[in-house]
């Protein structure tokens, strides 16, 4: 997997010989033949002679690089003047602070004369990246160059009425502290410690001698990475790009882990119904899966380690993403609320997001905001509404009947009502021998969560296809049995049954002999669908102690649908036992409390 690299260079010596640099850069370490008086001085001479530089100077020689000046390395120095900045805010600032975010943010390798045209993109010591502009005027990070091209016997300095202003990228930002003191961002920075990787690169460091039988390094090149940086689709330490990250404090980071939490709570023990071949068909094993190498520890761990990854998996935006223009100032050419994170999730409560933050900070690519709350939408996230396709092969435990897999290419307009852009759809058609047999489907429900769902079976009519519009249906009678395991490990079963009693009395009204015993209990409060359309039948509201997510189709509840009306002469002139089934459809309580909320 590529990964971006946060380079550091750490000048372990006052001379960097290298015949790759030379090559690329003539000018590398190259004395100017100048015969005025500070042409044959170092720059380091003529930034402490220079009463103009006197701010400059001090500052430099408290950071500890004033040697490195008076040595015959090759720079490049765009120095401040006195009065043109706030020399005494960086006081305040250790000696390392100071060297980075101020010295070496005015110094760069090689020779950048100011020239005729120019428009180059500058590297300086500390990585930070300046535009230096202008054509007999010139500018550097947008401020004015006074003197330009003062030669020294090692480099050549630039004057500027102003200060190049350091800004910290983003990962510079969450991972120092120094930087972002009193934020309380504590918990965003030891989370991103955590997957830090820092080694030497060998091979873009210049070799030294050999020392008591080890390899030194003259210029070691070290290498910081960070996992989290492809999981989040983020460049992070990248000057060229431009991002707004949200960056809860530690209060937000607390309460939104505590909440994710909940849905991913699993079970110290996780067993399975299932399922084993007998001949020609597939029957439930007496003895259950049981996850293997699993224990409380190991549920604590997946708990918290997929809980914090969806909490950070919504932080960072692209400013050049269409959907984020507004990021930028810029009007969206997309209508709505909606913004779409780094891994490519539309959030449609944009305004709310943002409304969050207390405070905007400027980043040299892109912008932090600090909030106090995270408020993206569940559904849209990290507990996002489930679809089984009982087409799905991978998803069928287990199929009694005839099942076929039915394509429908050219779908009845008056029966079916597709999503945009779909032109067909498909369905599982579970066909029985004959009459007298009763089909049933038990299917697979991976990865759900330990919350609320609204249960729904999605029933397909023959005359869903226009080759069969006039044919007509006879509904399902059906109901629902659910295999679960329970918060100590435990499996269990609810069985699902249309209990409205309107219904289950037009039942008896209509087939007046079938008794309410425990052979026709199921008939009685059955489901019925609408075979005129393709109906979504609410099938009940159910809570999974436990949480599934990532344990696979062997390690997770499974729901039947069980159909008995082949049992009964009447009840086969009324309903069909052939069974068609798109899916299931598990919605989040919370979803469908919004949807109730915002019905127009």
């Amino acid at each position: 997997m590529k990964k971006n690299k946060y380079v550091g260079i750490l000048m372990l010596a006052a001379t960097m010989l290298t015949a790759a640099s030379c090559s690329e850069f003539d000018d590398y370490n190259k004395a100017v033949s100048d015969t005025s008086v500070a042409g044959n001085q170092t720059l380091w001479e003529n930034i402490q002679q220079n009463a103009e530089l006197s701010d400059f100077k001090a500052l430099v020689e408290r950071a500890g690089f004033a040697d490195e000046l008076n040595t015959t390395h090759y720079y490049t120095v765009w120095a401040p003047l006195n009065g043109t900045y706030d020399a005494s805010s960086y006081n305040s600032m250790s000696d390392d602070q100071l060297l980075r975010l101020f010295v070496k943010n005015h110094i760069a390798d090689y020779r950048h004369n100011a020239s005729g045209n120019i428009n180059e993109r500058i590297l300086m010591l500390n990585q930070k990246q300046y535009n230096f502009v202008g054509n007999a005027a010139y500018q550097f990070d947008g401020v004015d160059v006074k003197d330009a091209n003062q030669p020294s016997s090692n480099g050549v300095m630039h004057t500027l009425n102003g200060e190049a202003k350091f800004y910290p990228h983003l990962y510079e930002y969450i991972t120092d502290e120094t930087l972002s003191e009193g934020k309380d961002l504590e918990s965003l920075r030891n989370y991103f410690l955590r997957y830090q990787q820092t080694y030497l690169d060998v091979d873009q460091s210049v070799v030294g001698p050999i020392v008591d039988g080890m390899q030194t390094y003259v210029d070691s090149v070290m290498v910081t990475e960070n996992e989290l940086w492809d999981v989040l689709n983020v460049n992070m330490i990248s000057e060229d790009s431009s991002y707004t990250f949200l960056m809860p404090t530690n209060d937000a980071w607390d309460r939104s882990l505590e909440r994710i939490k909940s849905y991913y709570n699993y079970s110290p023990v996780v067993k399975a119904e299932a399922f084993v071949i007998k001949g020609n068909t597939v029957d439930i094993d007496a003895n259950p899966n049981v996850l293997t190498n699993w224990d409380a520890t190991k549920a604590a761990y997946w708990q918290d380690s997929i809980s914090t990854l969806y909490l950070t998996g919504y932080l960072a935006y692209s400013n050049n993403d269409a959907y984020n223009s507004r990021l930028v100032g810029k009007p969206s050419i997309y209508p709505g609320d909606t913004l779409r994170s780094t891994t490519r999730t539309k959030l449609s409560n944009g305004t709310e997001i943002l409304a969050a933050a207390k405070e905007q900070i400027k980043m040299s690519n892109g912008t932090a905001m600090i909030v106090d709350n995270l408020a993206m939408l569940p559904w849209e996230t990290y507990a996002p509404m489930r679809t089984f396709s009982a087409a799905s092969s991978n998803l069928r435990a287990r199929v009694l009947q005839n099942p076929s897999v039915v394509r429908v290419e050219d779908p009845n307009p008056e029966v079916v009502q597709l999503e945009d852009g779909a032109t067909s759809f498909n369905y599982l058609w579970i066909n029985p021998a004959s009459e007298y047999d009763s089909p049933e489907l038990d299917l697979y429900l991976p990865n759900v969560l330990s919350t609320t769902y609204d249960i729904y079976c999605v029933f397909v009519p023959q005359s869903a296809s226009l080759k069969n519009a006039d044919v007509e249906t006879l509904p399902n009678r059906v109901s629902f049995k659910l295999n679960y395991c329970d918060a100590a490990g435990n499996l269990q079963e609810k069985v699902f049954l249309d209990e409205r009693p309107e219904n289950g009395q037009k039942f008896m009204e209509d087939f007046p002999r079938v008794r309410d015993n425990a052979t026709n209990h199921n008939m009685i409060w059955g489901f019925t669908n609408d075979p005129s359309k393709v109906d979504t039948l609410y099938i009940g509201e159910f809570t999974f102690p436990a949480c599934y997510y990532g344990l696979g189709e062997g390690f997770c509840p499974n729901i039947k649908v069980i159909t008995s009306v082949a049992s009964n002469t009447y009840t086969r002139k009324a309903f069909t036992s052939d069974l068609r089934i798109a899916g299931f459809i598990l919605k989040p309580k919370e979803l469908v409390e919004f949807e109730e909320q915002n019905k127009k």
